[in-house]
């Protein structure tokens, strides 16, 4: 065997990967000098062992499927990590390539192509440890803001109920009215703030994706925004949408900011909104599309921070909404963008994977809402 692979020896023998030559069984037939910077193995200790003997049992079987893998499908190589025992007795993550070359005539065996990636493996680590308590950080904030908001609520009510109370037994005139009305537009806008909280809090809420007919959301959103589509005579076209994989009170909450934001930031003419979607490989994307005031180009990248407002000081507003959408979006796996043209309207984008393939996708008829 040895004479048959001088050849393509000479190719690899300079390679900085540990880079060997086994048979179908494991038995190596050749490694390469850079075993030794590798594993710590001299060349010769590793022929006529078998590999196997190598690979830490909790890695084995994994690899042992790899081997046969590419024994019965030789098409193209196979990467995979595994632990492998050095010459001093501790074990080395090591990234291995596999490609079958059993049927070249001077080879006629596997080719294995291994490197240390022990560095790579305490990044990665690092970098999983850092999200892990980015991600704790974060949901501790989400809760505590959840309380708060939450103990919040009452204590303005009673302020808010109590004041008026007062303005109600005591008629006070001048200045005194207008502090009582003071406290309680004060107590209303936190009263505001405090439920928008509570909502973008809540978005982040972990539950198990299911089947979701989209139009259907978009029909409870509108549902939900009847009287300020009746007040101004907003008239909103939904196309053809589709079934999804998601979570129906958010994307019913979803639809709810964007279609509100759409009749909010309208112009002087009726807000005239349209719904659609498209495909795009296995996902979804959906557009809102609005008739509106539309965002100034320097403002564009500030519109999904929460409690960011904008100069529409005619508008009432806490700056929650599009934070509050964008949050919903990325929860369940997709991304969410904004196009606009100041004056002429505004486009919200985001995209949402498609159901499950044993489910059949549906796909409802175009229909238009006044």
């Amino acid at each position: 065997m040895a004479a048959s692979f001088q050849g393509f020896r000479s190719l690899i023998e300079h390679s900085p990967d540990a880079i060997s030559l086994i048979d179908p069984h494991g038995e190596v037939l050749y490694a390469s000098a850079s075993t030794t910077d590798v594993l710590g193995y001299q060349p010769e200790e590793l022929v006529g062992q078998n590999g196997w003997d190598l690979i830490h049992p909790e890695d084995l079987a994994q690899s042992q499927r790899v081997l046969q893998k590419v024994i019965s499908e030789p098409a193209g190589p196979i990467r995979w990590h595994s632990r492998v025992r050095r010459k001093d007795g501790t074990y080395s993550w090591v990234e291995s390539t596999v490609s079958n070359l059993l049927v070249e005539p001077d080879v006629q065996a596997i080719l294995v192509n291994q490197r240390d990636i022990n560095a790579r493996r305490v990044v990665e680590a690092e970098s999983h440890q850092h999200a892990s308590r980015v991600a704790r950080s974060s949901l501790e904030i989400e809760e505590f803001a959840y309380t708060v908001a939450h103990d919040l609520r009452e204590p303005l009510r009673t302020i808010s109920a109590f004041t008026e109370l007062l303005a109600q037994r005591m008629q006070p005139e001048g200045e005194d009215r207008e502090i009582a009305e003071v406290i309680i537009n004060g107590a209303a806008r936190m009263s505001t703030l405090l439920e928008d909280l509570l909502s973008f809090a809540s978005a982040g809420v972990r539950e198990t994706p299911r089947r979701i007919d989209l139009r259907a959301t978009v029909v409870e959103a509108r549902q939900n925004l009847a009287q300020a589509i009746q007040a101004s005579g907003a008239r909103i076209t939904v196309d053809r949408l589709p079934a999804v994989r998601g979570h129906n009170a958010q994307l019913v909450s979803l639809f709810q900011n964007l279609i509100g934001n759409a009749i909010k930031y309208r112009r002087e003419e009726s807000p005239d909104i349209q719904v659609t979607a498209r495909s795009i490989g296995k996902d979804w994307i959906v557009h809102v599309r609005d008739n509106g005031r539309g965002i100034a180009d320097e403002n564009k990248a500030r519109v999904f921070h929460p409690i960011t407002r904008f100069p529409n000081h005619d508008v009432p507003g806490t700056g929650f909404g599009l934070a509050a959408c964008k949050k919903i979006v990325e929860g369940m796996g997709g991304k969410i963008w904004l196009d606009s043209e100041l004056g002429v309207g505004s486009t919200v984008s985001f995209t949402i994977r498609e159901i499950d393939d044993e489910i059949p996708v549906a796909i409802l008829a175009s229909q238009t809402e006044d």
